[in-house]
This record gives C-alpha cells, sequence and structure tokens, in this order.
C-alpha cells in the first residue's frame, strides 16, 4: 500500500457499516466513512486528525485483512478477499448475530450492577434510620420515666391536700420541690417535640426507601406472581382479621401474607403475664384481639388494644434485649408474637413495612404521652398554693 492507492469498501465493510454499533467503531470506522472509490490514502490521510493519521496504515491493514475494504480495481491483499457472494452473506450475518449477543450480555450486566448498587444504597440508608431511631427512642424513654415521676407527684400532692391543716403548713418545700419537677418535666416535653419532629423526617426516609425498593423490583415479575399471591392472601383464614388493622397499612398482600407464615399466633387469658421487666427477650406482639396492661416498677403506663404492639423497644434499638416493662393480659386474647430474626432474613421490602409501621406506632404513642403529661401539668397550675 503506497499513498496513491485507492480503496473501496466491501459488501462485508457496507454491512457492518450500516449498523450503528456493529464491529467498525471508533477511527476505522471513521476511515471507511471517506474511503469512497476515488480519494487516494495521501488524500484521505489530510482529511483525518494527527492522532489518526499516525495508525492510518495500522488501521488500513487491519480492515484489509478483515474483508471490510480492498484495492480498487481487484488489486487485494488475499484471497479472503475474492470470497463467494454466499460466503460473504455468511460472513455478515454471523457477525450481526455475534453483535447482537453482545449487546445482550452487556445490558443484562449492567442491569445486574443497577440492582446491586440499589439494594446497597437501600441497606445503608436503613442503617441511617435505625441510628436515628435509636436516639430519638432514648430520649422517649427518659420522657416515659418523667411522665411516671410527674404521675406519682400529682397523686401525693392530691393525697396532701386532703390532710389535715397542720401536715399543710409543712407543704410548702415540698410544692416547690414539685414545681421543680414539673419543669423539669416541661424540658423534657420540648426534647420531644424535638423527637417527633426528627421521627417525622425518619418516616420522610422511610417513604423514600419505599421508593427505591419499588424500582428494585422488575415490573416482569411482579405481573406474573402478584396475582397468585393476591389469590392466596384472599383465602387465608388470618387475613380479614389482620387487614383491618392499623399495623398493617400500607402492606400489599403479598407482604401481609409473607407477615403471617413468620409470625405466631398466642393466646392468653385474662392475667396472663407476657412479658417480665427485666427478662431477656427480642420478640415483640402485635394485639389481634383482646386488651394488655404494660407496667413498669408496679405502676400502670397504660393498657393497649386490639392492634397496638408492645415489646418492640428491644428489635428497634438493637441494645442488650432486656425488657423494660410488665405486660400481663387485660382480657382474653390472641397475638402475634413476632421473632426479630424472622423479620431480618426476610425481603428488603417487608422489612421496611415492619419499620414504618413501628415508626407510626411510637409516633402515636409519643403524641399520647405528650397530651397526658400537658394534662397533669394542668392539674398542678390550677391547684391553690
Amino acid at each position: 500500500m503506497n499513498k496513491t492507492t485507492v480503496f473501496i469498501v466491501t459488501s462485508l465493510g457496507k454491512a457492518l457499516l450500516d449498523k450503528p454499533q456493529g464491529r467498525i467503531t471508533g477511527d476505522a470506522r471513521l476511515l471507511v466513512g471517506l474511503i469512497d472509490g476515488k480519494a487516494s490514502v495521501a488524500e484521505i490521510a489530510e482529511k483525518i486528525p494527527p492522532s489518526v493519521r499516525v495508525k492510518l496504515v495500522e488501521i488500513f491493514t487491519r480492515l484489509q485483512t478483515y474483508g471490510v475494504i480492498e484495492e480498487k480495481g481487484g488489486a487485494g491483499t488475499g484471497a479472503a478477499l475474492k470470497k463467494p457472494k454466499q460466503a460473504v452473506n455468511r460472513e455478515i450475518q454471523q457477525a450481526m448475530r455475534d453483535d447482537v449477543s453482545r449487546n445482550e450480555e452487556s445490558m443484562a450486566s449492567k442491569d445486574a450492577e443497577d440492582k446491586d448498587k440499589r439494594r446497597i444504597e437501600l441497606e445503608m440508608e436503613l442503617l441511617e434510620v435505625r441510628s436515628k431511631l435509636e436516639a430519638t427512642m432514648a430520649r422517649q424513654k427518659k420522657v416515659e420515666e418523667d411522665y411516671l415521676k410527674l404521675t406519682q407527684q400529682v397523686s401525693a400532692y392530691t393525697q396532701g391536700d386532703q390532710a389535715k391543716t397542720t401536715e399543710k403548713k409543712q407543704e410548702p418545700p415540698a410544692q416547690a420541690n414539685t414545681g421543680n419537677d414539673m419543669h423539669a418535666s416541661l424540658d423534657s416535653i420540648n426534647q420531644l417535640n424535638k423527637a417527633l419532629i426528627e421521627q417525622q423526617e425518619i418516616l420522610g426516609n422511610t417513604l423514600k426507601m419505599r421508593a427505591y425498593q419499588a424500582q428494585l423490583s422488575a415490573e416482569q415479575h411482579l405481573k406474573e406472581h402478584e396475582a397468585d399471591e393476591t389469590k392466596m392472601a384472599l383465602t387465608h383464614p388470618n387475613y380479614k382479621s389482620l387487614r383491618g388493622l392499623e399495623f398493617f397499612r400500607g402492606f400489599s398482600n403479598a407482604d401481609l401474607l409473607h407477615f403471617i407464615k413468620i409470625a405466631k399466633w398466642q393466646g392468653v387469658e385474662a392475667g396472663d403475664t407476657i412479658l417480665s421487666e427485666g427478662d431477656f427477650g427480642m420478640s415483640f406482639y402485635i394485639i389481634v384481639s383482646g386488651s394488655v396492661n404494660i407496667f413498669r416498677k408496679g405502676n400502670l403506663l397504660t393498657t393497649l388494644d386490639r392492634g397496638d404492639f408492645f415489646g418492640e423497644f428491644a428489635y428497634l434499638s438493637g441494645e442488650e434485649p432486656v425488657r423494660s416493662a410488665h405486660a400481663v393480659a387485660a382480657t382474653a386474647g390472641e397475638l402475634l408474637a413476632v421473632d426479630p430474626l424472622d423479620i431480618e432474613f426476610s425481603t428488603v421490602q417487608l422489612r421496611l413495612r415492619v419499620v414504618e409501621a413501628l415508626l407510626r406506632g411510637q409516633v402515636r404513642r409519643a403524641l399520647l404521652s405528650d397530651q397526658r403529661v400537658d394534662s397533669l401539668s394542668s392539674k398542678l397550675e390550677s391547684k391553690p398554693s
């Protein structure tokens, strides 16, 4: 090959050049596009950048070897350029099949990488939400303790108000202490309000993660299994009794069916002890029917009814699984006992649904505590000094 050589594009070269993502790419595609059967090698060299010009001979040689171009007038480099038309057509078809196969493999690989990347992002955000939740729960626990202490002080104050006049004269120091305790409790309420704002942010992050999780689910997979899972859920004997519970709001039929499979049903009678303060354990419970009294240090904190849950602190905090309260069945009923390990080894989507339900319950419970403290504070302020 010299500077005056003129090339033409072969049938194989034209077929490959017509494919946007074919074998001819980059600098080689640029050169083939300039070959028109009239311009010589020297004339083509003047039309290309210097970076391509230094590789001109190498590229032309490679294109000749592959049978993409040949010298004008049949002065080719070898037998490969003299192939019959059928052989050329077979090479074109094979080249096109190879390109399709490579494109499919590339798309499958990219899809798998995207799914792994999104899964990792989802797990990292879940860890961040859990960290924020631990801090919020610690503050809420402090407020509950202040609430219990304030309840005891109000009770003692009421009893003292009914005592003899001589005993009332000795009460001012105690009242002053009660006032100080009330101010401390009001400070705790302010902290609780801040914690509620943080919990709302956590709920927002949780909804964001749910959106990521929805993207991870392929539409084809959902279409194939959604109808079967819905049918199985609707025919399950416990479906109707659970679908109406506040805890399962937002659960899809598939999520609810999965939850029913991993949870354990537990019947209780009035007076049965479900949890004992100070014991070890991580399972939490959802009340399907009946009611449960929650005690701490012998004092009644609250009564929970159908749809409420309890015993979740050990699971959410990730700390040493020691029970912080005493749970006793107030009436006969049914509970769902949930082992956190079963949740952790389930799907990411179900774990998000459970965390979201627990967060909603925590926020609702904190708001009720706030209202109780406000009510008790109002009673104290209305008492004559």
